[in-house]
Formats: C-alpha cells, structure tokens, sequence
C-alpha cells in the first residue's frame, strides 16, 4: 500500500462529510483531479433526487451580510471564505489560508 488516509466529520445538518485520500500507485496530480474530484450540484434534469438532496443539504449558508448571526461569520465575513468563485478549473497552490486546493465548481 503507498498511500491511504480519511477524516469523516458530521456536517450541522446531521450528514457525515468524508475527506479521503488514496494514492494506491501513482499520486494524483493537478492536471486529473477534474476527472476524480467535483465540488458542483447535480444536474436537475439529469438526477432531481440528488440535486434535491445537495441543495437541501450540502450548501453552506447563508451567512455573511445576509446572515450575520450565522455561527462561521466573524467580522460580518465568513470564516470558510463562503460565498466561493465559479471556476473553470481546479487551482492548486496557496489561494490565501484557506487551503492548497480550491476545486472546480460551476
């Protein structure tokens, strides 16, 4: 085995939420983590049940200005660095102290 480690944590709402990382070979790289890794809400006319359940679920607020009593807001700001930008394409790297990796998200 080269490589295996996970978290799970319980999301406010009741729902566990997984951060996985297994590298069986070949590490994954910036250029194929499109391929493996999508942080966007199902298609509605492709899958309804699903798109329900991540809309009802799975995103984050409001918070911010418009809701500033939310538990992650700071300085009338959110500490999650929420709501994110649209992106074309997975950015890897520093982006502020958020994270090394910001995916992908339409």
């Amino acid at each position: 085995m080269r490589c295996w480690m996970y978290s799970i944590e319980w999301q406010k709402r009741g729902l566990p939420h997984a951060h996985i990382l297994i590298w069986m070979m070949e590490k994954v790289t910036p250029n194929i983590i499109d391929e493996i890794i999508c942080a966007e809400i199902p298609d509605i006319e492709i899958d309804k049940d699903l798109h329900d359940i991540v809309s009802k679920n799975m995103i984050h607020g409001p918070c911010g200005s418009l809701n500033n009593k939310s538990p992650c807001v700071s300085d009338g700001k959110c500490t999650k660095w929420y709501p994110r930008d649209l992106l074309a394409e997975t950015i890897t790297g520093n982006y502020s102290t958020l994270s090394t990796t910001i995916y992908r998200r339409w």
